[in-house]
């Protein structure tokens, strides 16, 4: 997306079209008023979203890699049981034992930011907190049925208060998107891979490399979602744009020295680059694919773009789809609520619906194709370098010799006469 230097927004007021210059909305600590009227423009800005369905802020990767993942048969039943039975509570007791769990009289301006972002998005039970002792700054949230987070004191020591409260807002998103199953089976699931690998002699590498691929890409395209929901509890894209920057490379050194303008005019820079064909998209995808977290740079030109496209400031005008006009039903074992479609209830587990029929052999082999990121990304290359590299500019099955080989052996029917003939 190209940078786009204002914004056109319409009072609900009036009904005037109001012209917000790019720059001011990235600095908003309080709603705008519109130019007519001179009431505010965004009408939910000091709202709590008790109400608010993540279907309005969810990142359309993240939305398109769950449904490739959830299309693999069973994945939701066997990541759920991988987890719950075995992994799950290893990691509550290691975390109990080892961490500082937060609360109102342990760490208490942790806990009250912490209690603040989950208000903001409607968390009425919040997950267990903890802080564990890393220089590196990261946090990550973890389970099945009994959800908690972690964040590393690195975090606490580079981030002041309010870019703290950014990095929690982050990680209750995934709870508030119902990322948490997903989320806690991409970390454990490489060592599950390995060993089922290894113990069916190369031949489970079929069925485990799809199922890891899917949850890796996945997993980077969630944090894009959850920088939403950070953005969203905060209210000040700057704020979040900053946490990201002391990430990428902040200290308190030089922490002065630092320019948010400067990071921001970085990731407009970040975006031409990978406007410039299908390597740049790609390419940041695989080189994502084994971090814990989407490179910063691509972060922020994801919070610029959704912030520049209106999407963002119609939240904040109160626009957005609530949790009371989705279709919902109980859990039969906990009785809590859930979308209509939900496979495992997000609050105790329970499968919710019998997995559906598997599919044809040729219907699984094409949702392979499409939940497997570098087949995706090989034949929008192949397609690119057809467009641009040969005559006709158009590709088609069987034209993948143009780019895998530079010599193609010559038709029998076209061979030169033996000479003297």
């Amino acid at each position: 997306m190209s940078k786009v230097d204002a914004v056109e927004f319409t009072c609900g007021e009036c009904g005037a079209t109001n012209r917000l210059p790019r720059a001011k909305i990235l600095a908003l600590k309080a709603s705008p008023l519109c130019g007519k009227c001179d009431k505010p423009l965004l009408r939910a800005f000091d709202r709590f979203f008790d109400d608010l369905d993540p279907e309005s802020y969810i990142h359309p990767l993240d939305r398109e890699t769950l449904d490739a993942l959830k299309r693999i048969p069973g994945v939701s039943t066997l990541l759920r049981s991988l987890i719950r039975h075995s992994f799950e509570l290893f990691t509550r007791l290691h975390h109990h034992a080892n961490f500082i769990r937060v609360s109102a009289t342990q760490l208490p301006t942790v806990w009250s930011r912490f209690e603040r972002a989950a208000r903001c998005l409607g968390i009425k039970q919040l997950p267990e907190l903890y802080v564990y002792q890393d220089p590196v700054p990261n946090a990550y949230t973890f389970g099945v049925d009994h959800y908690f987070i972690a964040i590393s004191t690195g975090c606490l020591e580079l981030l002041d208060d309010d870019e703290v409260e950014v990095v929690l807002a982050h990680e209750l998103g995934h709870v508030h998107a119902d990322h948490v199953l997903y989320k806690s089976a991409a970390r454990v699931f490489g060592s599950v891979a390995s060993a089922v690998i290894q113990a069916t002699l190369g031949i489970g590498s079929l069925i485990v490399y799809p199922i890891q691929l899917a949850l890796l890409r996945w997993d980077r395209a969630s944090e894009l979602s959850s920088d939403r929901a950070a953005l969203l509890v905060v209210k000040n894209p700057n704020l979040v744009m900053r946490s990201l920057m002391k990430i990428a490379g902040g200290t308190r050194r030089f922490g002065s020295e630092l320019s948010i303008d400067a990071f921001v005019e970085q990731a407009d820079s970040f975006g031409k680059m990978q406007d410039e064909g299908p390597f740049g998209r790609y390419m940041t995808i695989f080189q994502t694919l084994f971090r814990s977290h989407p490179f910063p740079i691509w972060r922020t030109k994801e919070i610029l773009d959704w912030v520049t496209s209106g999407s963002y400031l119609e939240i904040l005008d109160g626009d957005y789809k609530t949790r009371a006009l989705v279709a919902t039903r109980a859990c039969p074992s906990c009785g809590q609520q859930n979308k209509i479609d939900a496979l495992v209830c997000t609050h105790c587990g329970q499968q919710l619906q019998e997995e559906p029929p598997p599919p044809s052999p040729e219907e699984a082999a094409r949702q392979a194709q499409d939940a497997d990121p570098i087949a995706k990304a090989w034949s929008d290359v192949r397609g690119w370098y057809k467009r641009n590299f040969t005559t006709d500019g158009t590709w088609q099955e069987g034209d993948q010799d143009a780019v895998d080989s530079d010599v193609k052996p010559p038709d029998d029917d076209k061979k030169d006469p033996p000479s003297g003939t």
